[in-house]
Parts: C-alpha cells; sequence; structure tokens
C-alpha cells in the first residue's frame, strides 16, 4: 500500500471547554480518516480510501523519547520531516488559513521528490496564480515535473476534491 501525507494548517477550533478531537473535528483531515480522534496522535495503521497508508501529520507528534509533545518543535520538525520522507505521496493544501509549516513541509517534499498533489484556495489577485500562495506553487511548479496542481473555492470543496483525486 502506497503512503501518503496530507499538509496543511490544522483547523482548529479555538474554544477551551472542547477535547482535541472536538477542536479538530472539521479539520479536513478529520472526513478522510472518518474520527478526528485519529488525528489526534500517531498511528501506523490508519487507511484511507482503502489504499493508502495515512503518515500524518497529527497533532501531537511523539517524540523520540516516546512521549506525545505539540510543543518541543525539534520533536515535531523531525516528526513531520520523517512523516513526509516516508510518504509516497504528499498533498499540500493552501487554504485561507497560513500555515508557515505546510510551506517549509512543501518545500521538503519537493527536496524528496515525491509525487505531490498541490490544491490551493482561489482568491483574487494579479497574478497568474491565483493565490496568496503564488509564490511558493511557482516554485513547486518550476522544481518538480511530478506535481498536479488544483484550486478550489471554498473549505468545504477541499474534501470532494480529493476524494475524487485519489
Amino acid at each position: 500500500m502506497k503512503k501518503i501525507y496530507f499538509s496543511g494548517k490544522f483547523n482548529k477550533i479555538k474554544k477551551s471547554h472542547l477535547s482535541l478531537s472536538e477542536a479538530l473535528k472539521n479539520d479536513y483531515r478529520c472526513k478522510i480518516l472518518g474520527d478526528s480522534k485519529k488525528l489526534t496522535y500517531p498511528s501506523d495503521s490508519l487507511v484511507v480510501f482503502d489504499k493508502y497508508i495515512y503518515t500524518g501529520p497529527f497533532y501531537c507528534e511523539q517524540a523520540s523519547n516516546g512521549n506525545y509533545t505539540s510543543t518541543d518543535c525539534n520533536a515535531v520538525l523531525n516528526a513531520e520531516f520523517k512523516a513526509v520522507s516516508d510518504a509516497d505521496i504528499f498533498i499540500c493544501v493552501l487554504s485561507e488559513h497560513f500555515s508557515v509549516g505546510t510551506i517549509v513541509e512543501l518545500d521538503w517534499a519537493l527536496s524528496q521528490n515525491k509525487e505531490i498533489i498541490l490544491l490551493y484556495q482561489e482568491e483574487e489577485t494579479s497574478y497568474t496564480i491565483k493565490s496568496e500562495y503564488w509564490f511558493a506553487i511557482a516554485n513547486a511548479l518550476k522544481n518538480s515535473d511530478n506535481i498536479k496542481v488544483f484550486s478550489f473555492k471554498h473549505a468545504d470543496d477541499v474534501y470532494p476534491l480529493i476524494n475524487n483525486l485519489l
């Protein structure tokens, strides 16, 4: 089975009374995984669309000492770079919720020559690539022959688009 990584800023509801899995229920990956609890902690056995193994990201990555963390920068960085490296397919979602981490993950996937599917939310701009991420998208297209790029209008379009592509 091929391994797949789904990049993009976590869409977390910011209400203190919610559990972590409840706060992540609107994230597009929760629809893919079928349960927001599966997005919180790493697992080696998450199968999506009956043909891919989900490698990440997870909200709480696992540090080398075995502890789960979302605050240890090096542990998160190492875990996510490893998950991208382990993946056969890297899906990058660039939405209205800006994430420096997503851009860095995209660059890492490019350096690893991964098969990349890049989805971006369209917006008004004078550039030919209709996204505030135009620079990152143009760079990815320039540096990879193994990339497919698609646009979407609304956040609700992400899951159906991914479902259709895979």
